[in-house]
């Protein structure tokens, strides 16, 4: 809630005023009165209001003098004049000394107040963001080092206290942090305090930190109330608040929500401590790579997505940080796309997945649509007559009826006897073999064509598109239309 301070002779009036709308609709919140100018500094000198709204002419100490002593106080309060219509030449006055608008008392109404509050909040924004990108460039260095040295997992100098105790702005006592994933969708500053119905306050200072689809703001000197006004009106993209801590906790405020922030990408309750950082094995990242990259150089595409599948799973089943798995996707994708010679994803490709599951597809996909010539593709041989017959059988008939039966009596061998020495010899039954070579076709045509599924699941040879929605995502982990998306 932005803070306003009422000043007023009149009680009546200033009665009026706090229930002529609700305030914190706007919001704003009276956090003080006073019946002359003498009795707000003294409040003002206590806890800087955002706005001070101020009768002009009053006993003791009138609003022109209040308006005058608290700019010169260095006091960064907004003010707002009452006034009477023969009164018009303070109000000008007061305009000039450096007010922000003022409001005639005898035709005051709700919907003259909610103008001038809605100019008075798009004048706090300014002021904020001027605020803020003070130092930015200070603070952004502390971020960077604190969200490396928390993906390396290594203790870093982030000097949080040293700098919080030389603002240029002041000291910064506390902070609090929140976090968005948000993948494409970037939530610009301005956007975020006025969408979140966050009222920093006149010693609040926010910054933003952008990495990898998620967005932190850090929110220094909070108010006591720094929650959103409502949940109407926060910002419509998942994302966790810290409590109100002291500055010095500034790296343990975020990881908390970093953590938090992990249970949505893996679709689970957060339930993690908060305090839990990273708590992960490291070396389960090295040594899944380096699997995939052994697999890669055999150019073994079955078994290249199966360790990727398998080591997806473990990736989730120790919760390992979502920028972990970004930079690690990162460089299973460099990798592929080197070893096809092609472009990769880029920054904002990979930004845009906030669910673990669809990054492993994006992987997949991008494994088929690069074009690495993987061995075992479209000429793979095993070196006996019967069995390689049967293999380019299937290759050029995959799209019509094919039965143990009919291929084993093709190559003049027993039907069990066939079977078994086909699954020795390839890997596969010959069942699945029959699946891959159809799925591997029907990739094709919905990366080249426009074609309907269901027609797509006819033209490789699946009886209806239930069945071939079914095996198409056992073996690529996307249903037909997802993979065709994920290919535009």
């Amino acid at each position: 809630m932005w803070n306003v301070l009422l000043v007023e002779d009149e009680g009546f009036v200033r009665r009026s005023l706090k229930h002529l709308i609700s305030w914190e609709e706007y919001g704003f919140r009276i956090a003080g009165e006073a019946a002359n100018g003498e009795e707000a500094l003294d409040l003002m000198r206590k806890q800087v209001p955002d706005l001070v709204i101020t009768d002009i002419v009053m006993p003791v100490m009138d609003g022109l003098q209040l308006l005058n002593q608290a700019k010169q106080e260095g006091m960064a309060s907004l003010f707002v004049m009452l006034t009477c219509m023969n009164e018009f030449e303070y109000a000008r006055q007061a305009l000039e000394y450096g007010a922000s608008s003022y409001l005639l008392k005898l035709s005051m109404n709700p919907e003259s107040l909610a103008i001038v509050l809605a100019k008075i909040r798009q004048e706090l924004l300014r002021v904020e963001l001027t605020r803020s990108s003070l130092e930015e460039t200070s603070f952004q260095r502390v971020y960077q080092n604190l969200w490396h040295g928390w993906l390396d997992g290594r203790p870093s100098e982030d000097n949080v206290e040293a700098l919080a105790e030389g603002g240029r702005t002041g000291n910064y006592e506390t902070v609090r942090v929140a976090s968005f994933l948000h993948g494409t969708e970037s939530i610009p500053l301005e956007a975020f305090l006025r969408e979140s119905g966050l009222s920093p306050g006149a010693r609040t200072v926010v910054h933003a930190f952008r990495r990898l689809g998620h967005t932190t703001f850090f929110i220094w000197n909070p108010p006591a109330i720094a929650s959103p006004v409502s949940a109407r009106s926060k910002p419509a993209l998942p994302g966790f608040w810290s409590p109100i801590a002291p500055s010095g906790q500034l790296r343990e405020a975020w990881m908390a929500c970093l953590s938090r922030l992990d249970s949505l990408w893996y679709g689970k309750e957060p339930v993690r401590p908060a305090s839990r950082e990273s708590a992960y094995d490291r070396t389960l990242i090295w040594s899944l790579e380096r699997r995939w990259i052994k697999s890669l150089d055999q150019r073994n595409r079955d078994d290249f997505r199966c360790k990727l599948q398998e080591g997806w799973a473990s990736l989730a089943e120790h919760e390992v940080p979502m920028p972990v798995v970004k930079e690690c996707a990162r460089r299973v994708d460099r990798m592929l796309s080197l070893t096809a010679g092609c472009k990769g994803m880029t920054e904002g490709e990979l930004a845009g997945y906030v669910v673990h599951e669809d990054l492993l597809v994006r992987l997949l996909a991008n494994m088929d649509r690069y074009g690495i010539p993987w061995d075992g593709t479209s000429s793979f041989r095993t070196g006996h007559p019967e069995i390689d017959k049967a293999l380019e059988h299937i290759r050029r008939h995959y799209s019509q009826e094919v039965t143990l039966r009919s291929v084993a009596s093709l190559v003049a061998l027993d039907e069990t006897y066939f079977s078994a020495l086909f699954k020795r010899k390839t890997g596969y039954t010959l069942i699945h073999y029959l699946h891959k070579e159809r799925v591997e076709q029907a990739k094709r045509l919905l990366e080249q064509t426009g074609l309907p599924v269901a027609e797509i699941a006819d033209k490789v040879g699946f009886p209806n598109a239930n069945y071939f929605n079914k095996i198409f995502k056992r073996w690529t982990g996307a249903t037909p239309g997802d993979y065709r998306h994920l290919c535009r």
